[in-house]
């Protein structure tokens, strides 16, 4: 999202006048903590956020790269349901965290500004540093199976099936020559061994082409 316009601000009654409000939510999706650096709670989009942040850091960045944009904010957090040993330990990594801009004198005029997650929280003397991932970061996430030519499953496995003590060497290079020759295991491979390489991608029509130019032996 954007930085503010000016129709935006023009609404705003002055910097002055401006808090943070942060929605942080556990991995576990228990409970929800709303908190301002406000010196008194804020009532806005119909719930109430408590005072005890405190954070340094003013701007939040904004791009259209898809980088997942870290932040290292430091200050204090502070709030019912947040303890600082839970901090310390860890509790809070992973977290979610929803930013908004908000006008304390007139809650209706509020804005978010970031989404993302907590890294990592480190103690620094008597505050923290909270470290803050973009919520793109997601995009860099690997999510279940990865496509490759290779096996990608461990050697000896479950879904491996090979017996590493009595098979006829103690390691496997993933290919499927390997697992099919050497094993005789080619119906547990866990890879893709007829996927095209970019040569056969972008080839011509007539040319025959299987992706071989990438190195990978089946």
């Amino acid at each position: 999202m954007p930085d503010l316009t000016a129709e935006q601000l023009s609404h705003f009654q002055g910097a002055i006048t401006l808090c943070y409000c942060w929605q942080l939510q556990p991995r576990d999706g228990s409970q929800t903590i709303r908190v301002t650096d406000h010196d008194r709670a804020v009532t806005f989009r119909g719930e109430s956020w408590q005072t005890g942040l405190v954070i340094e850091a003013s701007v939040f960045r904004h791009t259209l790269s898809l980088s997942p944009e870290p932040l290292d904010l430091k200050g204090g957090l502070e709030a019912d349901g947040i303890a600082a040993d839970d901090l310390k330990a860890g509790v809070w990594d992973g977290a979610k965290v929803s930013v908004y801009r908000v006008d304390w004198q007139a809650t209706d005029q509020g804005v978010w500004l970031w989404s993302g997650y907590i890294t990592d929280i480190r103690e620094e003397g008597d505050r923290f540093a909270i470290g803050l991932a973009s919520i793109k970061s997601d995009l860099e996430r690997t999510s279940d199976r990865v496509f490759s030519r290779r096996c990608d499953t461990v050697f000896g496995g479950a879904a491996c099936g090979v017996d590493v003590e009595s098979a006829p060497q103690p390691e496997c290079d993933k290919r499927f020559a390997t697992c099919r020759d050497v094993f005789s295991n080619a119906v547990n491979f866990r890879g893709f061994p007829h996927m095209p390489g970019n040569d056969a991608v972008i080839s011509g029509p007539g040319e025959k082409r299987d992706g071989s130019s990438r190195g990978i032996e089946r």
